[in-house]
């Protein structure tokens, strides 16, 4: 497994080490620091990328994400934030080879309900084929527009929190849950178009 510095010897708590980093820059205090949760972080990016070549080439990434990020925003409770984090990267770079489907079967679900029922009421059921289960909400978030579907990822498949998804994203707070009740409207309104008023017929087939 991958190991970072161990310029000193002091037990320094997480606090400390974020303090220091952000004080004086120095990426030793870092990878003291990352060297606690690398376990924690290789196994986040095996679960996404499925390969340990993969995982710890994600692994490195995310240490030079880290060196900019932890400048940039102030951090309390570093262990989960990094989880966040991690999880955001390998997200985002199964996005870029597969936007939708990636994504989507990281969905559980209990959440495509939600999602198709949190953006208004259900209405009766009516027909649709087989193979237009899935496909329409597909179809249906790809029409988003950008900012809305990012935050509807974020919040329904990456289970990130509107704070998370705002620093993420570099967002005011009350405008990632604008996008996300926005989004929910949209794409309601896509699925009721495509013959989709239930979210039964999203669900049943998993």
């Amino acid at each position: 497994m991958l190991r970072f510095f161990r310029k000193h010897e002091k037990a320094y708590t997480d606090e400390e080490l974020v303090r220091l980093y952000r004080e004086e820059g120095d990426v030793d205090h870092l990878g003291m620091l990352y060297e606690r949760y690398i376990e924690l972080v290789y196994g986040v990016c095996l679960k996404y990328f499925k390969s340990p070549v993969k995982a710890e080439d994600a692994v490195m990434a995310i240490f030079e994400e880290l060196v900019r990020k932890l400048r940039q925003h102030e951090v309390r409770n570093f262990k989960p934030w990094l989880h966040t984090l991690a999880r955001n990267h390998c997200l985002m770079q199964l996005r870029k080879k597969e936007p939708i489907r990636i994504a989507f079967e990281d969905m559980a679900p209990s959440m495509l309900a939600l999602l198709v029922q949190s953006a208004g009421p259900a209405h009766p059921h009516s027909n649709a084929s087989e193979n237009g289960q899935v496909d329409p909400l597909k179809h249906c978030l790809q029409q988003l527009p950008p900012k809305q579907l990012e935050c509807i990822r974020q919040f329904y498949f990456g289970e990130a929190s509107y704070k998370e998804i705002a620093e993420e994203l570099s967002l005011p707070l009350g405008m990632v849950r604008s996008h996300i009740q926005n989004g929910r409207r949209n794409l309601r309104l896509c699925l009721e178009k495509k013959g989709i008023k239930s979210m039964d017929q999203l669900t049943e087939r998993e």
